[in-house]
């Protein structure tokens, strides 16, 4: 169930500008910048605000605080066969990815697949970003992250593994390209963090307070924790969720589970550990298993065979995992410009004021 907000549209030019403005002020390397505002634009051209300019706040303040490093590079440090592991270093979570997403790439197209592990990283941004990067590749992409502790494991009511999203991307011809891009809990945490902001409730279901109750209250909910997916079957989004935090902390022989560091309870004797958040990227290179336009072929089969299926009571059209924000994203792209929540929008100019006072984000605004 979307929240609404009152919101503006902002200029992609400006919505480009403003980041990397508050980023090289705060001493990210061109690069790295250039990196995570391509994550938070594609976010929100995707209409997952959630994980867009809504997060500048977050990263501009756990880098000036010295909880992210700046200008880290992630460095591989183990190579074998199809198997990478990468440290993070503390830095940015979308440089960090975008890297690691690469290499994992790179060595697919040397063996059919590959596999990566990174640890010491941060919030890496919407997770579709990076299993896209393998479609023009003709590969298959995937990535794994596990994430703060906010969701209770199924018989518990205290958060101790993270929304730990997973996506995955299979490309087709005529269709848009397959990419489910999901939290395993029942709503990613950004959109509690987004209602609280707003002063908005959030719909019954999606979380419960500190003493195990359902609530409506945002703030009641950030101080509780977030139920795993599978409504009474929720041992079953627990398990993903647990898989994903094993695959992305274990295997990488970094944090899992409450390991993974939120700012607010780090001493500030110990802000240069960093959050510790994990990831894991797979790549498919699809000529190892058949011709690539063969397999997009069937895709489009596939799906037009699914779309063309009696229309359940209440729905209008059958759309793929990944259509709505391919939509959003083409009508975005056409518009010039993108849709920022208001109180988001307030924030941002604060950041900017303080950061990189010569982008002033009203400039931008669009009607």
């Amino acid at each position: 169930m979307a929240v609404q907000f009152e919101s503006i549209n902002l200029s992609i030019e400006g919505y480009k500008k403003i980041c990397m403005g508050a980023f090289l002020a705060l001493g990210m390397t061109q690069q790295c910048a250039t990196e995570v505002t391509d994550n938070l634009l594609f976010a929100d051209m995707r209409g997952t605000n959630s994980h867009g300019l809504a997060r500048l706040k977050q990263y501009t303040t756990q880098v000036g605080k010295g909880f992210i490093i700046a200008d880290a590079e992630p460095e591989i440090v183990s190579e074998r066969g199809g198997a990478l592991v990468i440290d993070g270093h503390n830095g940015l979570g979308a440089h960090t990815s975008t890297f690691a997403m690469k290499k994992t790439i790179e060595k697919a197209k040397q063996g059919g697949m590959a596999f990566c592990t990174v640890r010491n990283s941060s919030h890496y941004g919407v997770a579709a970003y990076y299993s896209t990067m393998a479609l023009k590749e003709g590969q298959i992409g995937l990535a794994f992250t596990n994430t703060l502790p906010f969701v209770a494991h199924y018989g518990s009511m205290k958060a101790c593994t993270g929304t730990n999203p997973l996506t995955i991307t299979m490309p087709c011809e005529r269709n848009y390209d397959f990419c489910l891009d999901m939290a395993t809990s029942v709503v990613a945490r950004g959109n509690i963090v987004n209602c609280a902001r707003e002063g908005k409730e959030i719909p019954i279901g999606w979380a419960c307070d500190k003493d195990g109750y359902p609530t409506t209250d945002p703030n009641a909910a950030l101080t509780g924790y977030c139920l795993p997916l599978g409504a009474d079957r929720n041992y079953k989004g627990s398990g993903i969720c647990l898989a994903i935090d094993i695959l992305c902390g274990v295997l990488s022989g970094g944090c899992s589970g409450l390991q993974v560091r939120p700012m607010p309870t780090v001493a500030p004797e110990d802000l240069h550990k960093g959050p510790g958040i994990c990831h894991a990227f797979g790549a498919i290179d699809i000529n190892y298993f058949m011709d690539v336009d063969e397999f997009k072929k069937k895709m489009d089969d596939l799906i037009d065979e699914l779309k063309a299926q009696p229309l359940a009571p209440g729905f209008e059209k059958i759309m793929m995992p990944g259509e709505p924000e391919y939509l959003q994203y083409d009508k975005h792209k056409a518009l010039g410009s993108v849709e920022i929540a208001l109180e988001n929008f307030h924030e941002v100019c604060e950041i900017c004021e303080k950061l990189c006072p010569e982008v002033n984000p009203k400039d931008y605004v669009v009607a």
